[in-house]
């Protein structure tokens, strides 16, 4: 009996690790959704309006958009070989945009909308469905390879969609908004190599162009604020990018001969971390002209006489959400070394609060913002809370790993495949 048991116990470990992730990455998108519909978070006691029955075709796709991750990783993160709880993405997509809109009401600037709670719950229930279209493709373990369960560098390709997001909030010229084609140049990097190295032959290569090119529509639409001028182009280099990626690891593969290179996730890693410190520079000192010869600083996110503006909230969370991938690219890299433990942690920490230190140093010379206190601040809470979504992940790939084991050993031992394995 303990035999047959153990096959479910390893199951219900991984479903619970999923779960924890899941919840994790599910609350970060849902700060960064409240932040960006409730900016500058300016409250009265009694609510300042009804609801409001004015939409536009923008405002439709940008609600659908920026709530299909969330069924997306609901799913992702629920128990193998169940189906789609539509009830329950629904609910929460009702839920999240519901409490916004509640919140809304209390907010001058802000206008309640049942147009939006019901595109918000539209949108979970498009990731849901995306979802159950991607499962119908790959299955069993290819299913976890493509989704990222199993691969914790994966995990950047979901990170990078919020700042993206936050990118196009806070840029007020086109030409800062530009800025979105590095983080996207990293996501198509990490999606050519998984492709190359996990996926195929099992997935042609229009599988990463289909994978890519959505990846781009739900980061770049909101990110690019719909300017085609960035979108489709943007679009093309991060497919380019993805398929050079993708080739170069094919090529590596095959010049490794009969001790293939099993690891890949810290080589993309190298090749990626040099265009995501142009982005986190760029973004921080924007815009590199405004720069004044003295030298200020302030305790809060802005200087007393430069108000903090919609927009400075938004490039503000930017930069937050910035650090919450160096915290995650930083155990992703140290998570391999035999050290390992408490002396890799003291190394990301380290790291991260340098990068902030010297962007700060940096950014108190400049007019608008001067060095701020509380943002250094944020961004080694950013970054804290990046190494744990990666070590919720890493989690997650050792329970997957148990599990696999011990049905691997069950199949051996009894000859049977049980429903555990699925």
């Amino acid at each position: 009996m303990p035999t047959l048991l153990a096959p479910l116990r390893y199951r219900r470990e991984a479903d619970f690790t999923a779960l924890r992730l899941g919840r994790a990455v599910l609350g970060y998108l849902s700060i960064v959704v409240a932040i960006i519909t409730l900016a500058p978070f300016r409250f009265e006691a009694v609510p300042m309006h009804g609801l409001s029955f004015v939409w536009t075709w923008s405002d439709l796709v940008l609600n659908v958009l920026m709530f299909t991750p969330f069924g997306f990783v609901y799913q992702l993160t629920r128990p193998r070989g169940v189906g789609t709880d539509w009830g329950r993405v629904a609910l929460l997509g009702f839920s999240v945009s519901g409490l916004i809109e509640v919140a809304q009401l209390f907010a001058p600037t802000r206008f309640t909308s049942l147009f939006d709670l019901g595109t918000n719950t539209a949108g979970a229930l498009l990731g849901a469905w995306a979802f159950a279209r991607v499962s119908l493709r790959v299955r069993g373990d290819l299913a976890v390879h493509t989704l990222a369960l199993e691969l914790p560098l994966m995990g950047l390709v979901y990170l990078l969609i919020p700042l993206c997001w936050l990118v196009g909030f806070g840029s007020e010229g086109a030409l800062r908004r530009l800025l979105v084609l590095a983080p996207g140049l990293v996501a198509g990097a990490i999606l050519g190599t998984v492709h190359a190295a996990y996926i195929r032959p099992t997935a042609p290569r229009w599988w990463l162009a289909a994978t890519t090119v959505g990846w781009s529509v739900i980061a770049f639409v909101p990110g690019a604020r719909g300017d085609l001028s960035v979108i489709v182009p943007g679009a093309a280099v991060v497919l380019v990018v993805a398929l050079w990626f993708d080739l170069r690891t094919v090529r590596a593969i095959a010049s490794a001969g009969t001790d293939p290179v099993r690891r890949f996730e810290l080589p993309t890693l190298r090749r990626v971390l040099p265009v995501y410190t142009v982005f986190l520079v760029l973004s921080a000192l924007w815009p590199l002209d405004d720069v004044t010869s003295s030298w200020r600083g302030t305790l809060a996110l802005a200087l007393p006489d430069a108000p903090l503006t919609q927009a400075g909230v938004f490039r503000a969370l930017e930069h937050v959400a910035a650090f919450t991938l160096v915290g995650y690219m930083g155990a992703e890299y140290h998570g391999r070394e035999p050290s390992g433990g408490l002396g890799a942690l003291a190394r990301i920490v380290a790291w991260s609060v340098a990068a902030s230190a010297l962007l700060q140093m940096a950014r108190g010379f400049q007019p608008n913002t001067g060095a701020s206190l509380s943002l250094f601040l944020l961004t080694q809470v950013a970054a804290a809370f990046g190494h744990v979504l990666y070590a919720l992940q890493r989690e997650h790939v050792q329970a997957l790993v148990r599990r696999r084991t011990v049905l691997e050993k069950f199949r051996q031992s009894s000859g049977v495949r049980p429903v555990a394995s699925n």
